[in-house]
């Protein structure tokens, strides 16, 4: 049997049980193979209905063909075996084996990369995709953009939960600072305090078979301490431009671009659409004494993200980009995307912004200070 065929059937035998995750679907959907060829019974399929696949490949060991099926979930190490049993003796003398493991999560924590240009400045204001963070903590992430609230018309600004909010740790009325400390040295000597620590989304644990997380959201608010320290602009020089107020048509293959800490001006591609639940791992120290700390760590769900790879040889963001605005990238003027919540040198995970700013009331604005 050659190599392509078992990889179509097993997507195949997926598809007929109902077991593959939509993020799969789209892998499997131009492969025709035959299920009948699989050898697990209908009660070793169910061990994946709760797990789902996510991806089913195929790599070689010397002469040994070896298929993974990567699932959401992990799997009873006696039901794991079992099923590579199973396959082992159905294709026995074919020299392919299978594994099944669990697909890692996307991390995040308080690794970024080194000094770049940390603060942005238009007509002499601390513009939006400037590195900020907590006053009492080295860490470092992306100033996202200033938005009003639609009933007090008050003026706030906008980051990561997991830059600014501690993880729901950071006490409220926490001092916000420019750059985050993480980026002060000689050479940026200079800290302003922007705002005051005021709220955050909903950042809960939890599995989402047994939890709704439909408001997981990584994102914070703070209290503006005056606005005229900043703009509304993102970046600085020619290729800024002002935060947008309405929302892009997301659609797979659309180009996109952000400004932040660590990467600067990138632009990128939505590769995928994720519209189920997506974990990222979390692991943030926060601390709101001078000697007293608070650890978040664990697995967050997500029911929307949007997957955005690099156009070009850079990625499309690294550590201490989370909090980035990310918005369409056309002739036109751009339109809101999303929130970077974390990135590596292969992906970036984008939280959608619609639903979250309308659950807090509120409207990014531009405009100010421009």
């Amino acid at each position: 049997m050659r190599d392509d065929t078992l990889l179509k059937a097993l997507y195949a035998w997926a598809i007929r049980y109902a077991i593959l995750a939509d993020v799969a679907m789209r892998d499997a959907v131009s492969l025709a193979g035959d299920p009948n060829s699989i050898p697990f019974t209908p009660e070793q399929a169910a061990y994946f209905k709760t797990r789902k696949i996510v991806k089913i490949a195929s790599t070689s060991r010397g002469k040994t063909t070896v298929y993974t099926i990567a699932t959401r979930l992990p799997i009873a190490r006696r039901k794991r075996e079992a099923l590579s049993a199973t396959f082992a003796s159905a294709f026995q003398g074919e020299n392919v084996l299978l594994e099944v493991v669990v697909l890692k999560p996307f991390k995040v924590d308080q690794q970024v990369q080194g000094t770049y240009n940390p603060v942005y400045l238009h007509n002499d204001r601390i513009a939006c995709g400037s590195s900020l963070g907590l006053g009492n903590q080295r860490n470092a992430g992306t100033l996202t953009a200033l938005a009003r609230h639609q009933e007090t018309s008050k003026l706030l600004g906008i980051s990561c939960n997991h830059v600014t909010g501690g993880c729901n740790t950071a006490g409220v009325g926490t001092p916000i600072v420019v750059p985050g400390i993480l980026d002060v040295s000689p050479d940026n000597h200079e800290i302003t305090v922007i705002g005051l620590h005021d709220s955050t989304g909903s950042m809960s644990q939890g599995l989402p078979q047994v939890f709704d997380i439909a408001d997981n959201c990584d994102i914070a608010f703070f209290e503006l301490t005056d606005q005229n320290l900043l703009t509304s602009m993102q970046g600085q020089g020619a290729d800024a431009y002002d935060t947008p107020s309405n929302f892009a048509r997301i659609r797979e293959g659309m180009t996109v671009k952000k400004w932040g800490r660590s990467t600067d001006l990138t632009r990128g591609e939505i590769t995928r659409i994720v519209n189920e639940p997506e974990s990222i791992e979390y692991n943030v120290v926060s601390y709101y004494g001078p000697t007293s700390s608070q650890v978040f760590k664990g697995t967050v769900y997500y029911p929307q993200l949007y997957e955005v790879e690099s156009i070009g040889v850079e990625p499309f963001s690294a550590g201490g980009d989370s909090g980035a605005l990310v918005v369409s990238d056309h002739d036109d003027a751009p339109k809101i995307v999303g929130i970077l919540i974390g990135g590596n040198t292969s992906k970036s995970y984008v939280l959608p912004l619609r639903s979250v700013l309308k659950r807090h009331q509120l409207d990014l604005v531009g405009g100010v200070n421009i």
